[in-house]
């Protein structure tokens, strides 16, 4: 038996809509995975077995994005009708409707410990109550929101635009000094421990900030074959794990940071890496890309791979369980899918 083929396994369960499938998230006790189709259903689906038990509208126009609270099981959804909604995974009944926009709300994410929502629409920056109440409307950026991060403990919220990543007080929504750079940033993420400050640029390369940001000291990864759309904190914040290509750089944060560092390249995909993440309390990274496969890395010990997952289309998103030994995933073509991780 080929290498490949020892690592392949099935996935536990397929679910097959419509429509392309744009998030996927889990409820915090595991029973549930929502997943928003991007023609506007969300569908609830229980993780036994993959069978809906709701069907949900969604937004009129198309959802961008459905995720389940991590403190409660409640769903917040944005899209294109300029709202944003509420759904109880108890009740097929209209939900709590928030209207935030006169256009589209592209971005939401919840505050890790569940006290808040931060969604984005243009240039303006909001932060909700779990109820619905819109508790900050923040300075607007100079330019569009392209990403959204929270710190680890809930009391900053970061959003990243053309020339700058803007941080705010959670609490207070006052404006911290933000971090200035001349370039396009179209990802963001904040290492749990609060030391790095990491994002993706138009011009194919990584930013990173050790905060307080200083002018001259941040650090530039370049030679990626594509944008870096997605970049993924190992929960020590030693690793940092960016896509841009076929492959996926693992740089190591440790220390004095990754400057002068060479990356631990990983090696597996076919096609273009569309989505990755690190399970919240392991070790194991998840990457899914065009070719619809999923693989499984511990990149900290390994460049190879652990496991395989084959699905039917491109892989749109991912996402773990909160016990971390479960994922989800999400297909262009529409399907659903999950698997219990056994090693």
């Amino acid at each position: 038996m080929s290498n490949s083929l020892a690592l392949q396994r099935p996935v536990d369960w397929t679910h097959s809509t419509a429509d392309f499938v744009a998030s996927v998230s889990w409820s915090p006790d595991g029973r549930f995975v929502a997943a928003a189709g991007s023609g506007g259903p969300i569908l609830l689906l229980g993780t036994d077995s993959g069978i809906p038990v709701m069907n949900w509208a969604g937004h009129p126009g198309g959802t961008f994005c459905a995720a389940f609270s991590p403190a409660i099981p409640r769903v917040a959804s944005v899209g294109q009708d300029g709202h944003v909604r509420f759904w109880d995974p108890t009740t097929p009944d209209a939900p709590v409707s928030v209207p935030v926009s006169k256009s589209w709300v592209e971005h939401l994410l919840w505050a890790p410990d569940g006290s808040a929502l931060a969604i984005a629409s243009g240039r303006e920056v909001r932060i909700l109550s779990p109820d619905g109440k819109v508790v900050h409307t923040l300075a607007p950026l100079p330019t569009t929101v392209s990403a959204l991060a929270w710190r680890a403990d809930s009391r900053e919220l970061a959003a990243a635009a053309y020339g700058r990543i803007q941080i705010w007080d959670a609490l207070t929504g006052a404006t911290r000094e933000p971090i200035v750079w001349k370039t396009s940033l179209i990802s963001l993420a904040w290492s749990p421990d609060q030391r790095w400050m990491a994002a993706g640029t138009q011009e194919q390369s990584v930013q990173i900030w050790e905060l307080p940001a200083k002018p001259g000291e941040e650090l530039a990864m370049s030679g990626y074959a594509a944008k870096v759309k997605n970049l993924a904190w190992h929960r020590g914040a030693r690793y940092l794990a960016t896509d841009g290509g076929t492959e996926v750089m693992v740089w190591d944060c440790g220390g004095r940071g990754p400057a002068g560092s060479t990356p631990r390249i990983l090696e597996g995909h076919q096609q273009r890496v569309t989505t990755l993440a690190y399970q919240r309390d392991g070790h194991l990274l998840a990457t899914g890309s065009e070719e619809g496969r999923v693989l499984l890395w511990n990149a900290g010990k390994s460049s190879e791979p652990i496991r395989r997952f084959q699905l039917p289309g491109a892989i749109s998103c991912l996402e773990w369980s909160r016990d971390g030994q479960s994922l989800a995933i999400g297909c262009r073509s529409g399907e659903v899918a999950a698997v219990r991780i056994t090693l």
